[in-house]
């Protein structure tokens, strides 16, 4: 299309009467919490200068990290107000040398400490916000929190080790303080997804929607129709909104849900989580706000993890709590903050968080949620449908999940047999289409919040 014809497209749209986009996000606090609990907005799998392929495959200059593209991941961090971050680098530059240098702390940074030793560190934004770093691995596994390099496998070397993907491999990074989780989910075979007894998986990994040798072997989608739109998010004439782009290229990654149901109906109760996979090297060219079209800032923008913290305080071992009883879920803040969602189960007079419960099926439990609403969205934009459901964990279905109850302000399902539960809100995000001029057919119904399951036992 020619600059005369992106004019008169741009002169079609509603662009100049829409309210300023905002590229940034409020606390974590705008979701709202459960009561005893504080939500932390925390980012899993990210890689810094210590992955070989981050920073366009140049994590170090001259012999030091690549400064700018360090500097870029800490201001995203502040803007999205992220609280917790958990890096996740590649064995070749992670193994070399010892652990701490994975942690490129700068002046002014606080280190995390358990018995006195760091285990991570605190970036103090300029707007006040404070961000906890902490070092892990990405390889066959995702080891995070790790505390110290894994002991070497028997007759493997330290690289080795960080990229074995077996049970023992799962043993030894535990042994490091470590979090296992299952990246990638949908290139790992069921039978070996059970076998590894991992600790969490990944839901969704946008890795999975950019790359076509992913996308359409794993999750059979074609993704080349999107990329012929990109024109429109780099060409401001257009007048579209650069971090919508997710929309367009968002599609549901329905192996990594039936991988999650068949942990858990295995008898295993493994948190579910958004994997960013953030590295800055994939879309180079400078979208209309100026901004490259991985940046950061934008993949952080996208989808987070809510983590159910117990206490005030966002500490290594307070995420670690939440994680391992799978007070989690996933947000896709791309299309919208989502406020006030609730997912709950009531026991006679009595209504506590589901995330992560197991209950009994002789106290006749009822399961609730409760959709949310768009956080400070401007009355001038078109309202959003928004609905709220209830699955089961089976084989019925390709996502391994079956919709039990739905509704738009709270679905409620009494179950009578024992199971395995989540909920989950979906949003068709009509408030969106006046930054989507000639693009509105990527307006559609979408996953919102994924929450953790409850066991229903006999």
């Amino acid at each position: 299309m020619g600059a005369t014809d992106a004019s008169e497209d741009a002169g079609r749209s509603d662009s100049g009467a829409r309210p300023a986009w905002d590229p940034t996000l409020p606390p974590a606090s705008a979701w709202g919490a459960p009561s005893g609990y504080r939500p932390a907005r925390v980012i899993i799998h990210a890689h810094s200068v210590h992955s070989h392929d981050a920073c366009d495959g140049e994590p170090y200059v001259d012999g030091g990290p690549n400064e700018p593209c360090l500097q870029s991941f800490r201001a995203a961090l502040c803007r999205t107000r992220i609280d917790a971050v958990f890096l996740t680098e590649h064995s070749s530059l992670l193994a070399e040398g010892p652990f701490e240098r994975s942690m490129q702390t700068r002046a002014g940074d606080e280190p995390e400490l358990e018995s006195g030793r760091a285990v991570g560190y605190r970036i103090t934004c300029e707007n006040g916000h404070r961000v906890l770093v902490v070092p892990g691995a990405e390889n066959e596994l995702m080891p995070i929190a790790l505390r110290e390099h894994p002991r070497p496998l028997d007759g493997r070397s330290l690289v080795e080790t960080y990229r074995a993907g077996t049970p023992e491999a799962v043993q030894r990074f535990r042994e490091a303080g470590g979090f296992v989780v299952l990246s990638h989910a949908e290139q790992k075979a069921m039978p070996l997804a059970l076998s590894l007894r991992v600790d969490g998986t990944e839901l969704y990994n946008v890795h999975a929607n950019l790359d076509p040798r992913i996308a359409g072997p794993f999750l059979g989608v074609d993704i080349g129709s999107f990329f012929s739109d990109i024109p429109r998010f780099i060409n401001p004439a257009f007048g579209t909104e650069p971090d919508l782009l997710f929309l367009g290229l968002f599609r549901e990654n329905v192996p990594d849900l039936a991988r999650w149901s068949a942990l858990w109906r295995d008898g295993q109760r493994v948190v579910g989580v958004a994997g960013s996979d953030a590295h800055e090297n994939t879309i180079q060219q400078r979208l209309a706000d100026g901004e490259r079209g991985d940046s950061y800032r934008r993949v952080f923008r996208w989808f987070s993890n809510e983590v159910l913290v117990e206490g005030p305080d966002v500490t290594r071992a307070s995420l670690l709590a939440a994680l391992t009883a799978a007070r989690a879920r996933v947000r896709f803040e791309s299309w919208g903050v989502a406020e006030g969602f609730q997912w709950t189960v009531r026991e006679g007079t009595t209504s506590s968080l589901a995330d992560g419960a197991s209950v009994s099926l002789a106290r006749a439990p009822t399961l609730e949620a409760v959709a949310p609403r768009v956080w400070s969205v401007a009355s001038s934009l078109p309202a959003s449908a928004i609905r709220v459901r209830i699955l089961r964990a089976d084989g019925a279905s390709p996502s391994g999940w079956t919709e039990v109850a739905t509704d738009a302000t709270a679905a409620r399902y009494t179950p009578s047999t024992a199971g395995v539960y989540r909920a989950e809100a979906l949003i068709t995000p009509n408030h969106a289409r006046p930054y989507l001029p000639r693009l509105e057919r990527y307006v559609r119904e979408v996953p919102w919040v994924y929450a953790s399951p409850i066991r229903v036992t006999d």
